[in-house]
């Protein structure tokens, strides 16, 4: 989490003002609502280890129209301030989570989307949320600069999420460039997709089309899969 928080970090730093408005690598979202976003999860994770600490169920967003809004909002900050709320809203979690007791780390909460979790998952949550916004904040950080066993673990945390899914996109993904493989179904007719392990997992978090890639559809082009979240 460190890490990840070091290399959003290091993308905020390769920010101008200008881009403030422009449009991030995460669809529909400009730089300054992406971090506003980054933000908040942040404080919305401290929440889960209040409802740890105390009993007191404290959800992660009151409402999904109220984290909107709160995001929106702080959107309006100019980039600095914006940066400086980063740095203070990691920290927080930071504090919050490592002063847990460790006999609460297994105490159960609920994540934003209704997932009864021990509230230690929160790392990982914060783990995917700065690095994978690392590289939609759009200024060069790539999946290849993931640590390998970082990689593997989002990959299998992506795979699991469709292939529990009622009718998951059928696929066999062969990472060639580490000798690693995937399914999301166990179907005969499973779509194999080869390539490199950090662009199957560009293109399955949906932040590449899959260029690069090599598909055994009749176009040779991987296909579209639905959001992972």
């Amino acid at each position: 989490m460190e890490q990840g928080t070091a290399l959003f970090a290091e993308g905020l730093s390769l920010l101008d003002p200008n881009d403030h408005d422009r449009p991030s690598q995460l669809g529909g979202w400009s730089v300054a609502q992406l971090i506003a976003h980054v933000n908040s999860n942040a404080r919305a994770l401290v929440n889960l280890t209040v409802w740890a600490r105390t009993g007191v169920e404290t959800p992660m967003y009151p409402s999904d129209d109220r984290r909107a809004q709160d995001i929106e909002e702080g959107s309006k900050q100019p980039l600095v301030g914006l940066i400086e709320d980063c740095f203070s809203s990691s920290r927080e979690f930071s504090q919050s989570i490592t002063s847990l007791p460790d006999e609460k780390l297994d105490y159960r909460v609920k994540s934003a989307r209704g997932r009864d979790i021990p509230v230690s998952e929160a790392v990982w949550i914060r783990i995917r949320e700065v690095w994978i916004h690392a590289v939609d904040l759009g200024v060069g950080i790539e999946f290849s600069r993931f640590p390998n066993e970082l990689q593997q673990a989002l990959l299998d945390d992506v795979v699991l999420s469709f292939a529990v899914r009622s009718d998951p996109p059928q696929l066999e993904l062969i990472a060639n460039d580490v000798s690693e493989a995937w399914r999301t179904t166990e179907s005969a007719d499973a779509t194999k997709v080869e390539g490199s392990q950090a662009g199957i997992l560009a293109w399955l978090l949906g932040r590449s089309n899959g260029q690069g890639l090599r598909c055994g559809t009749p176009d040779g082009k991987p296909p579209t899969l639905p959001p992972w979240l």
